[in-house]
């Protein structure tokens, strides 16, 4: 009994903490304590679950094993979706789903497995969305799209085949270019398609995929429904809808996005066809370049572009059989010439047929203003006037050597005042007030 008389006693001493009896200290240390492991427990509790969904959101990939499905799968997609994933996915899906439709009856979407191949995650990374996946269509789907390349829906016929409009099963609209028969083996086209169909460019088309079957050969293009800039200089009313400002705006687009063809890839892409026809409009007037490095795939010799691009081609070409930044650089400044005057690079109606000679000679003559478009509603500014002129004047140097680089072309371009004691061009002279 004296015992736990005095075992009471102390329980109900009031302690140095806040006063409080010894008891009521135990329950709250006891309490605490149980908190503490309660919160560890939760967090390693928390820590492991994350671990988990990281793994399986970021690196689960097609494969026979059950794993949690791909973050992909919670997008309602088409079977044409799914071939605007990466290129391999849907062909993986496709033989995963061919043997393992036996064993378990799922679909191959739903077969995943666990990888360490960062390489291969990263090209299924939703962040990945807009690079080049390779996107291969099947004939079918391009039948499908075009109403079997239907006439009524043919939207021209380029340097290489016809193009069509299209509507792909997730409603996108789509140029379909359908390349000349057995114009170029399988692999060349592949090879090729991939190098430039990884150009990102606001000035230039989007390529989205392509379809090989047989002698078949297409592109698949982003639709641009302003048409090309050779229907409105040359098919325009009376009063042209390109203002002064606009042509400005059209020339330093086409600059900057053979620009970067040039010298912002590795390797360059060369276009080789550069011509009016081939510089499509948006809505906002601004151009997209289309058609770039195809020319290396049909004619490596240049024998049917001399005469389809006629006025365009640079005078060393025929006797080059290799494309170069410079012949890209002389289109150019022929379509410069183009944009500037309305007129077409040759037209054998007139007494000098080519554009290029008939604008030297206005200029030499010291009448600039007459090679404007007289269907511009207003007329520019002469210093404006002279600095275009200039530019295009050097793009078309006879000797290669002389003509800029388009990334200096840009520069000038954007320049306030032009210099006019460059060495380079002998033509600065004409353009003295």
């Amino acid at each position: 009994m004296s015992f736990s008389n005095s075992f009471k006693r102390k329980l109900f001493k009031h302690t140095a903490f806040l006063g409080l009896p010894l008891w009521v200290l135990i329950i709250l240390l006891s309490a605490f304590c149980i908190v503490i492991v309660l919160v560890i427990i939760s967090l390693c509790f928390i820590c492991r679950r994350r671990r988990k969904s990281y793994k399986d959101n970021y690196f689960c990939l097609p494969n026979p094993i059950p794993c949690k499905p791909h973050r992909y799968d919670s997008y309602s997609m088409s079977s044409l979706d799914r071939r605007l994933l990466p290129r391999n996915i849907y062909e993986v899906e496709m033989s995963n789903g061919r043997s393992s439709e036996g064993h378990s009856g799922t679909t191959p979407q739903q077969h995943w497995i666990v990888t360490d191949d960062v390489e291969s995650v990263v090209r299924y990374l939703p962040v990945a969305k807009d690079v080049w996946r390779g996107s291969k269509f099947s004939l079918k789907e391009i039948e499908m799209a075009t109403n079997r390349l239907a006439k009524e829906n043919v939207i021209g016929s380029g340097d290489y085949g016809v193009v069509y409009r299209g509507i792909l099963l997730d409603n996108t609209r789509v140029a379909v270019k359908k390349l000349v028969s057995g114009s170029c083996q399988a692999e060349d086209f592949i090879a090729e398609v991939e190098t430039f169909g990884q150009v990102r460019h606001k000035n230039l088309v989007k390529l989205l995929g392509c379809c090989i079957e047989g002698t078949y050969r297409m592109l698949v293009y982003e639709y641009v429904d302003y048409g090309n800039l050779y229907e409105w200089l040359h098919g325009s009313p009376e009063i042209s809808p390109l203002t002064w400002s606009t042509r400005i705006k059209i020339i330093q687009g086409i600059a900057k996005g053979l620009a970067y063809l040039h010298e912002d890839l590795e390797p360059s892409v060369l276009h080789g066809c550069l011509k009016s026809s081939n510089i499509l409009l948006d809505h906002q007037w601004n151009p997209k370049i289309t058609d770039f490095g195809l020319a290396k795939l049909f004619d490596p010799e240049w024998s049917h572009l001399i005469m389809e691009t006629l006025g365009y081609v640079a005078p060393e070409s025929p006797s080059t059989d290799a494309f170069t930044e410079e012949t890209d650089v002389y289109s150019f400044g022929i379509l410069v010439m183009e944009i500037i005057s309305g007129l077409i690079p040759v037209d054998s109606r007139q007494p000098q047929p080519y554009l290029i000679e008939w604008f030297k000679s206005m200029v030499a003559n010291r009448e600039i203003s007459c090679v404007v478009d007289p269907k511009l509603p207003e007329m520019p500014s002469l210093k404006g006037l002279k600095r275009i002129i200039l530019v295009a004047l050097r793009c078309v140097d006879p000797n290669i050597n002389h003509r800029p680089k388009m990334g200096d072309v840009v520069h000038m371009l954007e320049q306030c005042d032009m210099l006019l004691n460059n060495a380079g061009c002998r033509s600065e002279v004409f353009l003295d007030p």
